[in-house]
C-alpha cells in the first residue's frame, strides 16, 4: 500500500486544479484514487466476492486511514480506520491488535472523521454521517459537503461490482466500480433529496425558493461540480 500511495506523489495525483479539472474532465479525488488502484493491481491479485474475484478496492481512499469516530457508546480520535464503500461497515484498528480490524456494523456509528491525507488525496477532512441522522433510509453513510442555515450538501459514496472491461476471457472476474451521488437536506421541510450536480438541474430545484441564476455558471459545472454545487449552497443559505 505504501508503494501505491508513493505512486500517487510521484505521478503528480495531488497536483490536480481546477484547471487541470478544465483540461481533461472533473475527477473526484476519491474515484481517481479507486480506477487507479484497478490500474495498479498486479494480475492474479484480487479478493473474493461471493463467486466473484474482484480487483481494486472497495475502501474509500485505501485501508487503515487516520481518523475519528463517534458513536452513542463511545468516541475515539486520531485512530486507523477503513471505510468499506461496498458494504457500508466502517472498521478500526486498536492499539492492543493494530493487524485485525474491529468491524462496526452499519448504523453502529453515528459520524467518522477521515483525517487530511494529501498523499491519498484527501485535501481536506472528511466527516461522514449516518443516513438515519440526516432523514435517509438509505443504510449508508453520508460526506458532509457544506452546512448551512437551511440546506446542507452531502454526497453518498458506494462500490459496485463491474465488468472489467480488459478481461472478457474470465466469466467470475470483477471490479469494484466506485459511485457517488450528491443530497441535500432541507431544514424547515424536514427532508432530504438527490441533486444532480449540473446548472439548469440546481436552478430549476430551487426556483420555487430564490433564483439562483445569477450564481450558477455551465462552465463552473463542467470544471468541478462540486465546487460550483457549495457555491450555490452557500448563495441559497444567504
Amino acid at each position: 500500500m505504501r508503494s501505491v500511495k508513493r505512486f500517487f506523489y510521484a505521478a503528480g495525483f495531488l497536483l490536480l486544479s481546477n484547471t487541470a479539472f478544465s483540461q481533461s474532465g472533473y475527477m473526484d479525488n476519491a474515484l481517481n484514487y479507486s480506477r487507479l488502484i484497478i490500474a495498479k493491481t498486479p494480475e492474479g491479485v484480487y479478493k473474493l466476492v461471493g463467486p466473484f474475484k474482484v480487483i481494486g478496492t472497495s475502501y474509500l481512499f485505501g485501508e487503515k486511514m487516520g481518523g475519528d469516530l463517534f458513536s452513542s457508546e463511545a468516541k475515539a480520535w486520531n485512530i486507523s480506520l477503513s471505510y468499506n464503500t461496498y458494504n457500508q461497515e466502517v472498521e478500526f484498528y486498536s492499539s492492543s491488535n493494530p493487524d485485525k480490524p474491529l468491524v462496526k456494523e452499519v448504523g453502529t456509528v453515528d459520524s467518522f472523521i477521515l483525517h487530511q491525507n494529501i498523499e491519498s488525496g484527501i485535501i481536506s477532512p472528511l466527516k461522514f454521517v449516518y443516513g438515519e441522522l440526516i432523514g435517509s433510509k438509505e443504510k449508508a453513510y453520508f460526506q458532509e459537503v457544506c452546512t448551512g442555515t437551511r440546506f446542507n450538501l452531502y454526497k453518498r459514496y458506494k462500490s459496485e461490482l463491474g465488468y472489467v472491461s480488459s478481461n472478457y476471457i474470465q466469466s467470475e472476474l470483477r471490479q469494484f466500480d466506485l459511485l457517488y451521488e450528491y443530497f441535500y437536506t432541507d431544514s424547515e421541510s424536514k427532508s432530504i433529496k438527490k441533486i444532480k450536480a449540473n446548472g439548469p438541474s440546481v436552478i430549476k430545484e430551487f426556483k420555487s425558493i430564490k433564483d439562483i441564476s445569477a450564481v450558477v455558471n455551465n462552465d463552473d459545472y463542467s470544471v468541478n461540480p462540486e465546487e460550483a454545487l457549495k457555491k450555490a449552497f452557500d448563495y441559497l443559505n444567504n
